[in-house]
């Protein structure tokens, strides 16, 4: 079986690749004149491919290979007078076919790089500094295409490892017309930061509840936050010197301000909700750990709970990792569906960054009741990824 949607051309990523340069070439007399220090423009690009193979079980046997290219600068308003301020813009393209739908049959997602063939405007903000860094409370503000899981919800020691689930939890990432402002779709948002002298930092956002057009979802749509109905979410920091350098608890909280369809009667609506919270912890100079829980509204739901933990030793070269993803089916969802009540995802990973500029991630997983799916067996995956990043 093919994969209907289109591959991504190489005319568009010529296209990509020429507005790239227009950008770079544009700045470069501004390099000219910088002064010691971190340059005020900062191009970068960076090429991330996962070669994936279904060893056993899942909707289908074979291997892929997917990957996201993304290009971007970065601006520091100083080289214009305005140093409070500074822009973020980000170009990103996506190919390859369908893995979960079309061999794992997976819900939750075994790569986090995993979506239709794709390419536009990622990410392009503004984000200005309110108040003196020297202040009892440092204030920012952040508007434009914004990725909301690159502030909220965000697995710092999680991030290490391939499966989807351990960047934004499912309950969230999964909820709204089209997803949250998360890949690959951002949406227009606000967000305001305050952070105090001890690291303690609490975060408000408002995002347009509808990520992409109105007549394509695939595509990037600025919009005044709200247009489309918000998705309004806040989250606290707090660091604790008792779990280790780094250690720390995250709470957030988020709701839709318009009701969403119920899961059990698309002709009848209620409201879209949900909590989850974020404990952060260093065992030791060379292990850390992490383990995160989520809850969203069962009416309009169909991912109600969800629990993440894992372990990270850096091991000389190595970061060595093992984690588990687990996302509960809502009562009425299953019903239904007549599906069963959770997938489970076991994951074990190790990176090496080879050069300064390549990193190589060998990569196993086996996903339990893949898409909570009856008829579907276990499935057994094994990966590898290989991560180009260059920035100036």
């Amino acid at each position: 079986m093919s994969d209907p949607r289109p591959a991504l051309s190489r005319r568009s990523l010529r296209r990509m690749l020429a507005l790239l340069c227009v950008m770079v070439r544009a700045i470069q007399p501004l390099h000219a004149a910088e002064a010691d220090g971190a340059p005020p423009i900062s191009p970068g690009f960076s090429y991330v491919a996962d070669a994936v193979t279904v060893l056993d079980g899942g909707a289908g046997r074979g291997g892929v290979v997917i990957g996201r290219a993304d290009a971007w600068v970065d601006v520091d308003g100083g080289v214009v007078g305005l140093g409070a301020l500074s822009a973020h813009v980000d170009l990103m393209a996506v190919h390859g076919p369908d893995l979960s739908g079309r061999w794992v049959g997976d819900a939750q997602g075994v790569s986090n790089i995993a979506a239709p063939p794709q390419h536009h405007l990622f990410e392009a903000w503004l984000r200005w500094r309110l108040s003196d860094n020297a202040a009892p409370l440092a204030i920012t503000a952040k508007a434009g295409l914004i990725d909301l899981n690159s502030e909220f919800d965000v697995q710092a020691i999680g991030a290490l490892f391939i499966h989807s689930s351990h960047g934004s939890g499912p309950e969230l990432g999964q909820s709204g017309p089209n997803g949250p402002s998360v890949f690959p779709v951002a949406a227009s948002g606000v967000v305001l930061t305050g952070a105090t002298h001890g690291n303690a930092m609490l975060r408000l956002g408002v995002f347009d509840a509808l990520a992409g057009s109105v007549d394509d979802a695939n595509l990037p749509a600025l919009r005044l936050p709200g247009t489309t109905g918000a998705l309004v979410i806040g989250q606290v920091d707090v660091p604790v010197a008792a779990l280790g350098e780094g250690g720390g608890v995250h709470l957030g909280a988020w709701r839709y301000s318009r009701p969403q369809p119920r899961t059990d009667d698309e002709t009848a609506a209620a409201w879209s909700q949900g909590v989850f919270a974020l404990v952060e912890v260093s065992f030791a100079p060379k292990w850390h750990g992490w383990v995160r829980a989520g809850l969203a509204d069962a009416r309009t739901n169909a991912v109600v709970g969800y629990c993440g933990a894992g372990v990270v030793r850096d091991a000389g070269d190595w970061q060595l990792g093992l984690a588990m993803a687990r996302a509960w089916l809502g009562a009425q969802t299953r019903r239904t569906l007549g599906a069963r009540t959770a997938e489970t995802a076991l994951e074990l990973t190790a990176a090496r960054a080879v050069t300064r500029w390549m990193t190589i991630q060998p990569d196993l997983q086996y996903v339990i009741a893949p898409s909570w799916d009856l008829a579907l067996r276990n499935a057994l995956v094994a990966g590898l990824r290989l991560r180009l990043n260059w920035a100036r």
